[in-house]
Formats: C-alpha cells, sequence, structure tokens
C-alpha cells in the first residue's frame, strides 16, 4: 500500500505540475486535462498493478493508466479549449455552461415526468396483457408487440440517461475549472445544477429499472 501511495504522488505532482508550467489558457486547460487523466489512470493502474503483480506491479501499473489517462485527459482538454475559444471571456463560457445545464435539467426533469405517467399505464396494460394470456385469451404476438413497444421506451430511455450522465460529468469538471479560476459568482450556481440533474439522473436509473421489469414481463 505504501509503495501504491508513492508511485500515485510522484505521477500526480509530475503532471500538475507540468499543467502549472503552461502560460496560455488553451495550453492550461489541455494541460490540466492531461494531468487529471494522468492521476486517475495513474492511481487506477497502480491499484491494478499491485493486486497482479505485487510492489513492481504498482510502479508498472501507475506509469501505464498515467499514460492512457493522460491521453483521454489531454483529448477532453483539446475539447474544452476549443469550445472555451468560441467565446470572448471566460464569463461568457461560463455562463453558457450554466445555461446548458440548465436546459438539461428542464429537458430531463420533464421526461422523467412524462416517462413515469407512461410506465404507470405501461404497467397496467402488460399487467392485463400477461394475465390474459396465461388464461389463454391473449395471443402471443399480443406480448410480442407490446414487448417491442416497452423496448422502444426502454431504448430511448437509456439513451436519455447516458446523456444526462455526461452532462453531469462535463458541469462537475466545469465547476472545478470554476473554482480554480476563482470564479465564486459561479461556483454556487453550478453547484445546485449540479446537485439537481444528480437527482433526476437517480430518477431516470430508476425508471428505466422498471422499463426492463416490464419488458421481461412480456418475455414469452
Amino acid at each position: 500500500m505504501k509503495k501504491l501511495g508513492i508511485a500515485f504522488l510522484v505521477v500526480t505532482l509530475a503532471l500538475f505540475s507540468l499543467a502549472g508550467c503552461t502560460t496560455t489558457d488553451r495550453g492550461k486547460t489541455q494541460a490540466q486535462g492531461t494531468a487529471v487523466g494522468a492521476a486517475a489512470g495513474a492511481g487506477f493502474g497502480a491499484i491494478i498493478g499491485g493486486i497482479f503483480g505485487g510492489g513492481r506491479g504498482v510502479a508498472i501499473g501507475a506509469l501505464t493508466g498515467a499514460a492512457v489517462g493522460a491521453a483521454a485527459g489531454h483529448a477532453y482538454g483539446t475539447h474544452v479549449a476549443n469550445e472555451k475559444e468560441k467565446y470572448a471571456a471566460e464569463e461568457d463560457w461560463l455562463d453558457a455552461c450554466l445555461a446548458s445545464a440548465q436546459e438539461v435539467n428542464q429537458e430531463t426533469r420533464e421526461y422523467n415526468a412524462t416517462l413515469a405517467q407512461e410506465i404507470d399505464q405501461m404497467d397496467r396494460e402488460t399487467a392485463q396483457l400477461a394475465a390474459a394470456y396465461r388464461n389463454k385469451k391473449a395471443q402471443k404476438t399480443a406480448l410480442v408487440k407490446k414487448r417491442e413497444v416497452v423496448e422502444a421506451k426502454l431504448k430511448k430511455a437509456r439513451e436519455k440517461l447516458d446523456y444526462a450522465r455526461w452532462e453531469l460529468q462535463n458541469q462537475q469538471k466545469v465547476l472545478a475549472d470554476a473554482k480554480r479560476s476563482g470564479k465564486r459568482q459561479y461556483v454556487k450556481s453550478l453547484e445546485n445544477e449540479i446537485q439537481e440533474l444528480k437527482q433526476y439522473v437517480a430518477e431516470l436509473e430508476a425508471h428505466t429499472e422498471s422499463l426492463a421489469s416490464l419488458s421481461n414481463r412480456m418475455a414469452v
């Protein structure tokens, strides 16, 4: 465990030092993304390396994980830098991010409300249809068609869930960026939007589980 901590610390300090030495905003954003990705990759790689390779595996795992994480982090940092360059000032960029968070929250809230009603209706319909099929009062094709409807709803719900999770991850990174930049006027607003989105994501997760259960009920 001690070796794991040392390996993780060395890689983390090295990469964050690199981020701190960058002078341009674009370069800083890219370097920060690289540093964060490398640090996370180093920690994960060290843990895996320690499990399978002992002390030597810790070091190898940390370095390998850092390389992979750095590449992913640099890609994300480049994406953020490209988006930032579309705006005249960092405040404009943060305003756009905050507006995006608010929009996604509203869309997810409304989608959850509609989906909850649809699930209630489909729950009653599938229960009745399954009972009718067991009593030989409904054909198998009726269950197959109803399951196709449920599966379509489930597919869309999962897509919505993936997008909401992606937005949540991005907003958490924007919040960290606002904190680093000392933009206190944005921090509280972003924190509120993030907390709200977490709630909607949890609700949407529950809805997808309900839809999956309905689909299984229709399996024949």
